[in-house]
């Protein structure tokens, strides 16, 4: 019985680090393929509101103060209950509840599992356990009956719903064992204070809905309008950063750049790849930076012989270098420049991660929080600026927007690459050198 107990303890723990790392995207690339499938307005509908509960559930968290532990058993439930609803409906209304909930679920989940991960790593030998690739393959066989017997995803979701169920002990044992560095610690009250800030952000978010539309459907909308737009939450952002300026003064610009990174790297380059690679670009930028961000930290480390500032140093110039070979327009230059970037985003990220929760200033239990909060305003920046760029060049050159995201040849290389890589590249490349000599001597 203790053996049948401690497996079942062992597959919830396992199970909840499997959600944790693939929660951000596994949710969104379920829900594209139901409106790829479907092309329901309704899924489109589903699916911007899942992305705009995953980008402003960073910025509403922790608003209430609570443990980083309650918070990831919240973001299990929640995940549960959305991705039920899209096994048991196709009503728009419910589609909108559960997209909203699970967006919650897939913002914080990391987060706030890797906080805790952190908390337990400075008081305990606890362990994660380990079942990536037995849970990845039994979904990728329910994907699969899923489609053999034409049940349109519904298996699939139903088990993704058992699997956050069944991760909720291991949230809760996880609870536990962070018992001790909870204690004794000052309790806050709740933050639900600055309501012009809020208003702002919902404009800001609202902005951004439209922009995420306009990615799946053409919408006649006047161009002039969509800029105005841009420029709005252009505005709200630099206001919510200068409201946020004593947050992380040091470490704000890494956490600005890591975010843009993100967006040139999986947005970005995810289409404009088309114009190299054709239908497989996509792909490819996803594989390179699976690539660069699994190898990263080990690769420089290696390469530094032991010595953190060499391999930092190296990790810049692979940055810097990787920037430059994007603005050749040649598709092995951009092919390498991208891995060199990723490669950079590998080495940084638990670099930072470490970083910011041994800063002796920094709250242990939002550390992890601010550097994704953070990292989302330099993602939406990014994001801003593509948009503003690409509705200037369509209407310059009498396109649709869907010419980019959705193209049908590679005419428009030129066209593209003159004014969006390389401003965007130029702007990174900017981003990234303000980020380097910001770096702490030392």
């Amino acid at each position: 019985m203790e053996r049948l107990r401690q497996a079942g303890i062992d597959f919830s723990v396992g199970t909840l680090n499997f959600l944790a790392n693939i929660g951000l995207m596994l949710p969104y690339i379920l829900m594209l393929l139901k409106y790829q499938e479907t092309q329901s307005e309704t899924y489109l509908i589903a699916l911007v509101a899942f992305y705009i509960s995953r980008a402003a559930s960073i910025f509403y968290t922790k608003r209430l103060n609570l443990r980083s532990s309650t918070y990831l058993i919240v973001s299990l439930v929640l995940g549960a209950l959305g991705s039920l609803i899209f096994a048991l409906t196709n009503a728009v209304g419910w589609l909108v509840i559960g997209s909203l909930l699970w967006g919650y679920s897939a913002a914080t989940i990391w987060p706030y599992f890797l906080t805790l991960k952190l908390h337990l790593s400075q008081s305990s030998e606890f362990k994660m356990k380990r079942l990536y690739w037995l849970i990845f393959l039994g979904l990728g066989v329910m994907l699969a009956i899923d489609l053999a017997a034409g049940w349109s995803y519904t298996l699939t979701f139903s088990v993704l719903a058992l699997l956050y169920l069944g991760a909720l002990p291991g949230g809760i044992l996880l609870d536990n064992f962070t018992n001790d560095f909870y204690q004794n610690r000052p309790t806050h009250p709740h933050g639900l204070q600055q309501g012009w800030r809020w208003a702002l952000s919902l404009i800001g978010f609202a902005a951004i809905a439209l922009l995420t539309t306009l990615r799946k459907a053409a919408l006649n909308l006047p161009n002039g309008l969509v800029l105005a737009i841009i420029g709005v939450a252009l505005v709200i952002l630099a206001i919510e950063l200068y409201g946020d300026r004593h947050v992380l003064p040091n470490y704000k610009i890494r956490l600005l750049n890591r975010g843009f990174l993100m967006s040139l790297v999986l947005l970005f380059s995810g289409f404009f790849a088309y114009f190299y690679f054709g239908h497989a670009g996509m792909y490819v930028v996803f594989a390179l930076y699976l690539v660069g961000f699994e190898t990263g930290y080990p690769l420089f480390n290696k390469l530094g012989r032991g010595s953190t500032k060499r391999a930092l140093r190296l990790s810049q110039v692979s940055l810097l270098a990787g920037h430059v070979l994007l603005l050749i327009p040649w598709r092995w230059s951009y092919v390498v420049g991208i891995l060199l970037i990723t490669l950079y985003v590998g080495y940084d990220n638990p670099t930072i991660n470490a970083t910011l929760y041994g800063a002796p200033e920094i709250d242990h239990d939002m550390a992890i929080v601010h550097k994704y909060r953070f990292s989302t305003y330099g993602g939406l920046l990014c994001q801003l600026v593509m948009f503003g760029l690409l509705v200037a060049v369509s209407a310059g050159a009498h396109l649709s927007i869907l010419s980019f995201f959705k193209p049908s040849d590679a005419s428009h290389f030129w066209l593209y690459t003159l004014s969006m890589s390389w401003p965007l590249t130029l702007a990174s490349l900017g981003i990234s050198l303000g980020n380097i000599l910001h770096e702490p001597k030392g």
